[in-house]
């Protein structure tokens, strides 16, 4: 019975070792499982959602209690709604400074994801919420795939397994099957450096100008790829001599990158014009400095030191010896992307939401183990367990609109 139980054990090993796809396929599917119960049982909590109201954007109105197809496009999904039904418009004549507004701010939001979902609504004849959980649920899968595969090259199986599922059960990953950009987002990044580590730079700068039209956060990949060439150099030496190709694909995936931040600006600005093209794309009219300024103003000289006393933490670690269980372009990005949003994001909620572009971010909180000991299992139950819990509290709290009060979303 033993060599019985053996052989089977081995044959499951062998049989996951070529269908290594399947773990995070199935860790994905599971909390993608969870966060639809928790959804369904939050949604009941939802109060009306009408036009009529000044601080939240309503483009459909929907009752009390919409079930989970209406908690679904709340929030920027409204703002997705109306990109993915009517496109992107022009302010109609005589139109009043509130419509003007509504029209223009949509060009704030880049244009892959809407114009994905609006293609599944065409094709399918499907409602935008159904459409919008089948783009992000099947983006959200193929980044888990690409993620596993990131992760266990360097650290193995068993430390790819747990980054998934702590990226899967992270406390915004509710929002990985609802209308926002996230899932399709994380699944550019991580085509982006699975392709910028295998050297095959032409696809890598493809996926960095994906990224650009979802999400405007390409530059903190700049430090990825001067990590990348720094490597290659020191292993190589001067291999823009020998592979001047290999030189140029770097320098194009380094300028995507840089690029990134206004390509959308500047496509916007085409057919709205430079000044509203250049501010609704960004977001930012002024010089801020996110973070730093916020808590500057909330405890004084203490916030800005405690958040840059954050990111040199976070800088040392990566650069530690149990780092390097990592990929050197993961963990430059792991570096870059916290500080980039510090910079540049105001302190709010949508901070959680932010951080699920940073996978190796909730894994640190387990001693990012490499190997499946009974100690490091029950930790990792430990934290899933307190995942859930801060996940049912995102949900009920942040992702349905449950009080007619101004607040921020998610």
């Amino acid at each position: 019975m033993v060599q019985v139980g053996s052989r089977l054990q081995e044959a499951a090993a062998r049989h996951l070792g070529r269908r290594w796809f399947l773990i995070p396929l199935a860790i994905f599917t599971a909390s993608r499982l969870v966060d639809t119960l928790f959804i369904f049982l939050s949604a009941s909590h939802q109060v009306a959602l009408s036009q009529a109201r000044d601080d939240y954007y309503v483009y459909e109105p929907s009752p009390a209690d919409p079930g989970y197809l209406g908690v679904v496009s709340n929030w920027d999904g409204q703002w997705y709604r109306q990109i993915a039904t009517d496109g992107y418009q022009h302010p109609s004549p005589g139109a009043s400074p509130q419509e003007v507004w509504d029209t223009l701010w949509a060009w704030a939001f880049p244009p892959a994801y809407p114009m994905i979902v609006r293609l599944v609504m065409m094709i399918t004849s499907l409602s935008f919420p159904v459409a919008a959980t089948i783009v992000s649920c099947l983006a959200g899968a193929a980044a888990m795939v690409l993620m596993y595969r990131l992760v266990a090259r360097t650290g193995g199986q068993f430390l790819a397994s747990v980054t998934v599922l702590f990226s899967s059960f992270w406390v915004a990953a509710p929002l990985l099957q609802v209308a926002y950009s996230e899932s399709l987002a994380l699944f550019f990044l991580m085509a982006a450096l699975n392709l910028l580590v295998d050297r095959r730079y032409g696809w890598a700068a493809v996926a960095v100008l994906a990224l650009s039209m979802t999400r405007i956060v390409t530059l903190p990949l700049l430090l990825a790829v001067v990590v990348h060439a720094w490597l290659r150099y020191r292993r190589e030496g001067p291999f823009w001599k020998t592979r001047p190709k290999d030189a140029l694909g770097i320098a194009v995936v380094a300028f995507c990158t840089v690029f990134g931040v206004v390509a959308w600006m500047l496509l916007a600005s085409v057919f709205i014009g430079p000044q509203a093209g250049m501010e609704r794309s960004s977001g930012q009219r002024s010089l801020y400095l996110g973070w730093f300024e916020d808590t500057y103003h909330l405890v004084g000289v203490g916030g800005p030191v405690f958040i840059a006393v954050v990111v040199l933490l976070l800088t040392a670690f990566m650069l530690s010896p149990r780092a390097r269980v990592w990929a050197p372009e993961l963990r430059a990005w792991s570096v870059a992307y916290p500080a980039y949003l510090f910079a540049l994001t105001p302190f709010l909620p949508a901070v959680f939401r932010y951080l699920l572009l940073t996978p190796t971010l909730p894994v640190m909180m387990a001693g990012t183990p490499r190997t499946m000991t009974r100690h490091t299992l029950l930790w990792v139950a430990a934290l899933l367990v307190l995942l859930l819990l801060c996940q049912r509290w995102y949900v009920s709290t942040m992702l349905v609109v449950w009080t007619d009060d101004s607040r921020p979303g998610p």
